[in-house]
């Protein structure tokens, strides 16, 4: 205001000197003109803005916020004309604080801009009377704020101390998300956080007092009790069930699940939605871990030696299926040519047998370490009574059991005979 005054009246003196083209005195015309002009330009930009600070659904209109932005000048400048300087902020706790953070213009002028993120609790008098924001607010006659609700997901940790199952102690934490209870009819969507407004009057109420007397808001009551059934569960375990990774759902995140629905079941009513629980690592004594090691190696050796064993196993297994699956297809390439020799050469098999057992005698008889062991006699008549014995055995095929005699060895004994 007082910088529009001084401009008002500068531009009223220069025009005021202001001579035109003939050297003639403007005398007050352009002055009261400049004049008018600038008023004219100052409450036309005046409604311009005044859209800007109207209420979002229109309740108030653009009138509304002409007024607030005229009242915002005069009390400036009534500020400055009295010389009153701010008062500095007092240190209060956190939920007075947060208040304080809010514009001026809510202390001021009962009306203000909301961030997107924040709601306020609305009371006048001792009774609640609505939730309002985010966006621009106006305060009715005798309305005051009583909380300001942050909309956005908030993240909340705690240490734990406890013991295993078998006594070892164990160091870790937990950490809550959750939020403001969202709208299940979808009025709110086009918020950049939708929230239940039921759900204020709960959260704005839900406050605790800690151990040396402050106020703890609704963002710190959650970490309690998640540690304590954290602190609960975890005895039900042993350390190797809680570090080792099986099949399946783990005990840790079995952990999680029983925080989760302990926490929904207790807050949703109280208008907190918790969006997830999570566990932090466990911190074990000095010496647990490197014993916890030693044992893991020595199963996980274990398991290796029987994996190997089962290996080598089904490696000879195939390795004699193998086997005998080539020994059939030999013997049943013999008897397809034994087949096609009788088919189409007309030639027996105990022919072929005679002729290759003849072939190999006269070998024996032609090598050299042979003779120089046995006399040359005794090679030939052997070679000889065995080649008449065998074509006897071809030319009369026996019906019963044959008895092997070798001329000069004396008969044959019982374990000599042979098959038809």
């Amino acid at each position: 205001m007082l910088g529009l005054g001084a401009a008002l009246l500068l531009l009223f003196f220069v025009g005021r000197l202001l001579r035109d083209a003939t050297d003639q005195p403007h005398l007050w015309l352009v002055s009261w003109s400049w004049v008018v002009i600038a008023a004219i330009t100052f409450f036309l930009g005046l409604i311009y803005y005044a859209q800007f600070v109207s209420p979002l659904r229109g309740e108030e209109g653009w009138a509304e916020g002409v007024r607030l932005l005229l009242e915002a000048y005069y009390k400036q400048a009534e500020q400055r004309l009295e010389g009153v300087e701010p008062k500095k902020k007092k240190k209060v706790s956190s939920l007075a604080d947060e208040v304080d953070k809010l514009p001026d213009s809510l202390k001021s002028l009962k009306a203000g801009f909301i961030r997107g993120h924040q709601v306020l609790a609305i009371t006048k008098g001792r009774s609640y009377v609505r939730p309002a924001g985010p966006g621009f607010v106006v305060l009715y006659k005798g309305e005051q704020i009583w909380r300001v609700i942050d909309l956005r997901p908030q993240r909340r940790s705690q240490p734990v101390l406890t013991k295993t199952r078998d006594g070892i102690p164990i160091e870790t934490s937990v950490t809550v998300t959750f939020q403001v209870r969202r709208d299940g009819a979808g009025s709110d969507d086009d918020l950049l956080y939708p929230f239940d407004r039921d759900a204020i009057f709960h959260v704005s109420y839900d406050e605790t007092v800690d151990q040396n007397g402050r106020l703890l808001p609704w963002t710190h009551q959650l970490t309690p009790p998640a540690a304590a059934i954290l602190a609960n569960e975890i005895p039900k375990y042993s350390l190797n069930e809680l570090t080792r990774a099986e099949e399946g759902v783990s005990p840790v995140e079995a952990i999680k699940q029983t925080i989760t629905r302990n926490l929904q079941r207790r807050f949703l009513p109280k208008g907190i939605e918790v969006l997830s629980v999570g566990v932090g690592g466990l911190v074990l004594p000095d010496g647990v871990r490197d014993q916890q090691f030693q044992t893991w190696q020595a199963d996980w050796q274990r398991k290796i030696r029987v994996k190997n064993a089962a290996g080598n196993a089904e490696a000879m297994r195939r390795f004699k299926q193998a086997r005998a699956r080539a020994q059939i297809e030999i013997i049943e390439n013999i008897i397809n040519s034994i087949d096609a020799m009788r088919r189409d050469e007309d030639i027996e098999l105990s022919q072929v047998i005679m002729l290759r057992m003849i072939e190999a005698l006269e070998d024996a008889v032609s090598a050299g370490s042979v003779q120089a062991l046995v006399p040359q006699q005794i090679i030939a008549r052997l070679a000889g009574d065995a080649s008449r014995q065998i074509q006897s055995w071809v030319d009369t095929p026996s019906v019963g059991p044959v008895r092997l005699e070798t001329p000069g060895l004396g008969a044959g004994t019982p374990d000599q005979e042979a098959g038809p």
